[in-house]
């Protein structure tokens, strides 16, 4: 049944996907995107009552087993969910729908991990990871698969949350995971920094980071929100975003530095740029900058993977295929 739409759950996505892959599949649709192979379309959002939200985030990859498909989801104070639609970009037929949260976790942790694997030192062994929400954990398997990490230090406000996280992940990594009771004691001495906070107000500025050579923000992403302070960006040698049009949409440290009237901004690389040009860091490099926003093809790249992988084990809710025929016979 290898033309069928297949229905994937959460459960099927995460017996696919681990980090590593995650990974190597988005780095590789990194390279495609800078070498014009692949390309995104822009958010789209909808807010109404308290508080609720709707998305939709789109994505295309060209070439003879190319793929186009949507992210949708849905935010309300009482829940929400996320789907993935991915279609045959050659014959347009609808491939897989895909439940996409465990999708979206990985694929924000993958982002981190092409990053970092680019850009922070290729010895760097000391890391801090700043919050201890959902995303933490897949951030720290991110760091782990890119660098021979001998230590990390963890940081939350809440102390009870950041020794509940380190709990939960200890044992399952070979170096040293400790819980900081106060943000300057988990900096101190981190070569890469990863920021995963909800924090609306910038939290780090460069007196705290004196000792990183690479700052991973991931965090915040809408224009409200801010987790370093504008000097970070005067001890830095290069800053690299996922998506430069988000960016100039969504972050707050970027709109403030480079401005937000659409003016070019010089000396921000966008990531697929820097990797398909075989870039490296520079030796002299103090440190370099990587904002992630969230963009479609770090979905896509993830869930062509999970469909590839279903189709070749018979994996998920196979469904007949989706052809004008069976639209047709469907009318009543």
């Amino acid at each position: 049944m290898a033309d069928a739409l297949r229905y994937l759950t959460e459960r099927d996505v995460v017996s696919v996907l681990d980090i590593p892959r995650a990974i190597d599949a988005l780095h590789d649709m990194l390279i495609a995107q800078g070498r014009e192979q692949a390309r995104n379309l822009p958010k789209t959002l909808a807010t109404w009552g308290d508080g609720s939200s709707m998305h939709a985030l789109g994505s295309v990859q060209t070439g003879a087993a190319g793929y186009a498909g949507f992210k949708t989801w849905v935010h309300t104070k009482a829940g929400g969910g996320s789907l993935f639609s991915l279609f045959d970009a050659g014959s347009g037929a609808l491939r897989a729908i895909i439940e996409a949260r465990a999708l979206g976790m990985l694929r924000t942790a993958a982002i981190s991990g092409v990053a970092t694997r680019a850009l922070a030192p290729a010895d760097a062994t000391r890391a801090a990871l700043i919050g201890t929400g959902p995303q933490a954990v897949t951030q720290l398997a991110a760091l782990a698969a890119v660098r021979p990490l001998r230590q990390v230090r963890v940081y939350s406000p809440t102390p009870e949350k950041r020794r509940a996280f380190v709990a939960s992940v200890a044992g399952k990594y070979a170096f040293d995971i400790q819980a900081s009771d106060t943000l300057e004691h988990a900096l101190a001495g981190a070569e890469i920094v990863t920021l995963i906070t909800r924090a609306v107000d910038p939290f780090v500025d460069a007196a705290r980071l004196a000792d990183c050579r690479h700052l991973n923000a991931v965090g915040a992403i809408l224009p409200s929100k801010a987790e370093f302070a504008q000097d970070v960006f005067e001890r830095a040698d290069g800053v690299v975003v996922d998506d430069l049009e988000n960016a100039r949409r969504g972050s707050r440290e970027l709109r403030e530095r480079y401005g937000a009237d659409g003016a070019p901004w010089p000396g921000v690389t966008v990531l697929s740029d820097w990797l398909a040009q075989g870039l490296a860091r520079p030796s002299d490099a103090r440190l370099t900058i990587f904002k992630g926003m969230g963009m479609g093809l770090s979905d896509l790249a993830m869930a062509r993977v999970v469909f590839e992988h279903a189709r070749d084990q018979d994996l998920g809710l196979a469904l007949p295929p989706q052809t004008r025929e069976n639209l047709l016979l469907a009318q009543p």
